[in-house]
């Protein structure tokens, strides 16, 4: 019996098995509007919402080690003034924040002075043997401070995404 043929796939399936972690071969992210409907003006109430983040990472690795991290970040916005998010609407500014808690304390932003990044991992195995693709979700928060006084119009705003693994 020849067991030279063997012991080298023996040997090849231990190397794999013991290799480096894996990493992300690629990611993708989606989110749905953040839409804060009416605000009214001069002396509105603040104005809370929220939008749905998913982030889809596939494995590089195929055994074992099945796990991707990665980092969301997000723009100032088209028309921030400094690190202030403002939605417009011609000469008009309405000033908001985005968030990554429920209660909105902690800035949502992309690692400078408009706030931290936030980031997560994805772990997947079919039966601790092979890596899968796999999501996770997040929620942005947004709010609009109350008691702004801004000309009627339709207010809005266009914030970058960004997922780095």
């Amino acid at each position: 019996m020849n067991t030279k043929p063997l012991l080298r796939a023996l040997l090849l399936l231990a190397g794999l098995l013991c290799g480096t972690a894996a990493r992300a071969q690629s990611c993708g992210v989606s989110a749905t509007a953040l839409a804060f409907g009416n605000y009214t003006s001069p002396g509105g109430a603040r104005a809370d919402s929220s939008a749905a983040v998913l982030v889809t990472c596939t494995p590089q690795y195929l055994l074992l080690a099945c796990k991707s991290s990665y980092t969301l970040s997000l723009s100032v916005g088209d028309h921030a003034s400094g690190a202030q998010r403002q939605m417009a609407a011609g000469a008009g500014r309405l000033a908001y924040g985005l968030f990554s808690d429920s209660l909105r304390q902690q800035p949502w932003g992309d690692g400078g002075a408009s706030g931290p990044t936030t980031g997560g991992t994805i772990s997947t195995s079919l039966l601790n043997l092979v890596c899968l693709p796999g999501s996770k979700s997040h929620t942005l928060y947004g709010r609009i401070p109350a008691n702004q006084s801004v000309p009627a119009g339709s207010y809005s705003d266009s914030v970058v995404l960004t997922v780095t693994y």
